[in-house]
């Protein structure tokens, strides 16, 4: 059993083996406060490195979402908010020991609590912003070219996107069943992989704070939407409600196909709720990832 890692944008101060050691470290992270007795060397897993490419399509992804918001969160309102119907799974801790969350039982300093606060205030107003954008595609297309230039090359430029599918492509064994853990771009990545190539199987499909359920995002794929024909699985969706780049879970229309996306809604990093780092070292994301290695002894 292969485990396949498929990172996201904005990773171009890595290369491919600092990145491979950073999940690798939050990966066993995970093992140890889920304790997992795991051996990581006795494991097969790869990390394909595209954060290179932008670079060299010299091109700079310049994602500053600050500039989007007004000086004063206060004044930021908008006319709606959008419901939707999910559960949050329960954890027997609600955050992983070593990463920030909010707890107003422990105390803290008021510096502190006031950071925690202006985070979560930020990321409120983020999440409102990426759902009112959810509304009009066109101008989500234009905000996504302006700050997300990675995101937008992939979907839009198809050298760029050739280049990305034969590096991650170059991982994938025909004869070896496969575990597929992607983060945000790295799930649209995954997503098309799985529907464009037939040569490979996927036993377990993970996805992180995956922005599929954007509709910016979706007309750019191929369509109808689907699940994909290699995935022999199940598909285990990871979001936070706190997650501003992915605040929906793939439940509704056009991800309500069966057998159904296994949506599970956890909590991230305060500050960084989109980043790796919240996702990868998550008990329940560490679960999905061994049980499927169980499963495929």
């Amino acid at each position: 059993m292969k485990i396949i890692f498929i990172h996201g944008m904005n990773q171009q101060h890595y290369d491919e083996e600092t990145l491979k050691q950073h999940w690798l470290n939050l990966f066993k992270t995970g093992l140890s406060h889920a304790e997992q007795n795991i051996e990581l060397k006795s494991l097969d897993i790869k990390l394909p490195f595209y954060g290179d490419l932008l670079t060299k399509h010299q091109l700079n992804n310049s994602l500053d979402l600050n500039t989007m918001l007004p000086k004063s969160l206060s004044y930021l309102h908008f006319p709606f908010h959008l419901w939707h119907n999910t559960s949050i799974i329960e954890e027997h801790s609600p955050c992983i020991t070593p990463l920030p969350c909010f707890n107003p039982e422990q105390s803290e300093s008021l510096t502190q609590r006031l950071s925690v606060i202006t985070a979560l205030t930020k990321d409120h107003a983020f999440k409102e912003l990426i759902m009112f954008l959810n509304h009009y595609p066109k101008l989500h297309e234009t905000l996504m070219h302006k700050f997300l230039i990675e995101t937008y090359l992939y979907l839009s430029n198809s050298d760029f996107m050739h280049e990305v599918h034969h590096r991650i492509m170059s991982h994938l064994h025909p004869s070896k069943d496969h575990i597929i853990v992607a983060h945000s771009l790295g799930t649209v990545i995954a997503y098309n992989l799985l529907h464009q190539f037939n040569h490979f199987r996927v036993h377990r499909f993970i996805t992180l704070g995956s922005p599929l359920a954007f509709k910016v995002i979706q007309e750019k794929l191929t369509l109808p939407i689907s699940r994909p024909p290699q995935l022999h699985g199940d598909w285990f969706n990871f979001y936070s409600p706190d997650d501003f780049l992915t605040a929906f879970p793939l439940s509704e229309a056009p991800f309500n196909f069966e057998p159904p996306i296994i949506n599970q809604a956890i909590t991230t990093l305060v500050d960084k709720p989109h980043q790796i780092t919240g996702y990868l070292a998550h008990p329940a994301v560490i679960k999905s990832i061994v049980d499927a290695l169980k499963l495929g002894k």
